[in-house]
């Protein structure tokens, strides 16, 4: 009962930390995230709205999985609280529900368990068997989407042998009941790599590979399940769900990947964009990670992984690119501000915060050491203009860059629509000579190449004439 009361505490008071903190500038970061218990590794992260849910694992025996409450700018507000004594390769997926956290995993026996958690980070109840029917089997494959308009976990899995064998779809209620237990495909060959994602509306998508293909069936909001349509010869493939569109990305060739490639089919499983290079490695291997839609931003970012060499010889850069709707470059940075933790690994989703994107990463110096393990926070790079829109012709006006986010040595270059030459600096005091409108374009870059640019439409008047002495 104390430990309860001293952990509602905690978070009350994070809560008011929260508060107190919500107007102040993004601020990118890394935080160390092992709390002195150097073989506990975060993998998975969840965003509640107001708290960031984190799981760990512990890969010194067993792989015990725990979990934690971090505020948004990454500082702890609970203690590692153990959710499970073991499992098979530890956290499958954490998802938030509008109310409460679930962690996904396997047990030692390969059995998929669900964990229900509260907001304030404390286990409900006890672990749910999920499907218990099927066969545990060690290269069962698992994703696992929660779907708003059904209020349901969905999750896609694949069986390799026994009369269960195919691709299997799962839809299970909030605490941890099964709904319904269906077979997608019996046309699969592992590994088939499942992949899912449900947008706002009810559609959801289902990606997974067959015949060296990935395919995608869409099903409406009525749960029907239209045509498989086939998409990419990616080694790997990601999906996402943004508006009324599922976007997907992979790295092709399939062979050795040296670009990603990307694909979006609407909520009726048409092929709005065919498969095409979205862009190119730096180096020699290219995987993605994990593809988010960013509404408040109107933007896609996907985290991946490139590398000078292939990934086998030295770990990959973790990186994150941001592009608009139509496939048009944002911004490309690495996650981590700290160019000494650039190759960081992850396999689970990042998260949008409201203000900032979010990782758990880790990386091994060597195969006999430690784990290091960290939570990133990315501040997106976002450029302001602040000066007046109306002026007279022959006054003096200060423009002045106004930054958020992004990292340091930012350099600004302006363009203030006329014929003059560009101008550099983050306050720029000129005038205008000639009445009429014109368009200012400021673009701020920082030491991580991410790019931000803004606009602001400018009117000049007329000069105010001046009082005649009589």
């Amino acid at each position: 009962m104390g430990s309860s009361r001293s952990l509602r505490i905690l978070v009350v008071v994070a809560l008011l930390l929260c508060a107190a903190v919500a107007d102040a500038a993004c601020l990118s970061q890394v935080r160390e995230t092992s709390s002195g218990v150097f073989n506990r590794t975060a993998t998975a992260v969840a965003w509640s709205g107001t708290v960031l849910g984190v799981t760990k694992v512990d890969e010194s025996g067993n792989r015990s999985i725990h979990f934690a409450i971090y505020s948004e700018d990454l500082v702890p507000f609970t203690f590692d609280r153990k959710i499970a004594d073991g499992s098979f390769l530890g956290v499958i997926a954490l998802r938030w529900t509008g109310s409460e956290f679930a962690i996904f995993y396997q047990d030692p026996l390969r059995q998929l368990f669900m964990q229900r958690v509260s907001a304030s980070g404390e286990p409900i109840g006890s672990a749910s068997a999920i499907s218990p029917n099927h066969p545990a089997l060690n290269d069962r494959e698992y994703d696992v989407a929660w779907d708003v308009t059904r209020q349901a976990f969905l999750i896609v899995t694949s069986i390799s042998t026994g009369q269960d064998r195919g691709l299997w779809l799962i839809t299970v209620n909030r605490d941890g009941t099964v709904r319904s237990d269906e077979v997608i495909t019996t046309n699969v060959v592992p590994p088939a790599f499942p992949r899912i994602a449900a947008n706002k509306s009810g559609a959801f998508a289902v990606l997974f590979r067959r015949s060296g293909l990935f395919s995608a069936r869409v099903y409406d909001a009525a749960g029907v399940g239209g045509q498989v349509q086939p998409i990419t010869t990616a080694r790997e493939a990601r999906i996402a769900a943004g508006g009324n569109t599922f976007a997907i990305v992979g790295n092709t060739p399939a062979g050795t990947p040296t670009a990603i490639d990307w694909a979006v089919v609407d909520d009726h499983g048409n092929l709005v964009t065919p498969s095409t290079k979205l862009f190119s490695a730096r180096g020699v291997e290219i995987a993605p990670v994990s593809l988010v839609w960013n509404d408040s931003r109107n933007e896609w970012a996907l985290a991946y992984h490139d590398s000078a060499f292939p990934f086998t010889q030295v770990p990959p850069d973790y990186r994150l690119r941001r592009f608009t709707a139509s496939g048009t470059l944002i911004s490309d940075s690495m996650f981590s501000i700290d160019g000494l933790l650039a190759r960081l690994a992850t396999a689970q989703p990042f998260v949008w915060t409201g203000s900032s994107y979010v990782s758990a990463a880790s990386r091994n110096a060597s195969s006999t050491a430690t784990p290091e393990s960290y939570l990133i926070r990315l501040c997106p790079l976002t450029a302001t203009i602040s000066a007046p829109q109306f002026f007279r012709a022959g006054q003096n006006v200060t423009f002045t860059a106004r930054v958020d986010g992004g990292a340091s040595d930012q350099t600004f270059t302006w363009s203030f629509g006329d014929s003059a030459q560009n101008e550099t600096g983050q306050s720029i005091t000129r005038r205008y000579d000639r009445l009429g409108d014109y368009t200012i374009v400021l673009r701020v870059s920082d030491s991580t190449g991410a790019t931000s640019v803004a606009t602001l439409d400018v009117h000049v008047i007329v000069p105010k004439r001046r009082a005649v002495k009589r």
